[in-house]
């Protein structure tokens, strides 16, 4: 009769496994994520002729994920136990922040 592993050597298979699914998804899903990448809003928007509606669609839809991600990282670095870890947050969520005065900027425009 096998022993199971230590404990240990089960975290690490459970953190190798995520890598590894990770990795089988990007593979898995190689063509859809280079059909996503050339959509049409994709082509018209890095070519400069997409309809401003269109973008000011795009900006108010992100705005709505970007809000998500932000209250996301405060919640998480509120509840954080890592210390090294919060400053990592902080920097995330400043990052969204960011980018949400940008889209706040185009939309004065």
């Amino acid at each position: 009769m096998a022993l199971p592993p230590p404990k240990s050597a089960m975290a690490f298979a459970v953190v190798d496994n995520e890598v590894g699914l990770a990795r089988r998804f990007w593979i898995k899903f190689k063509r859809e994520s280079i059909f996503a990448k050339y959509t049409p809003f994709t082509l018209c928007l890095a070519a400069g002729n997409l309809k401003i509606k269109t973008f000011c669609d795009y900006i108010a839809q992100d705005v709505h994920f970007l809000k998500a991600f932000a209250q996301a990282y405060e919640l998480a670095e509120d509840f954080a136990d890592d210390d090294d870890a919060k400053p990592v947050i902080f920097e995330l969520r400043r990052a969204i922040l960011q980018e949400m005065k940008t889209h706040d900027s185009f939309v004065k425009v």
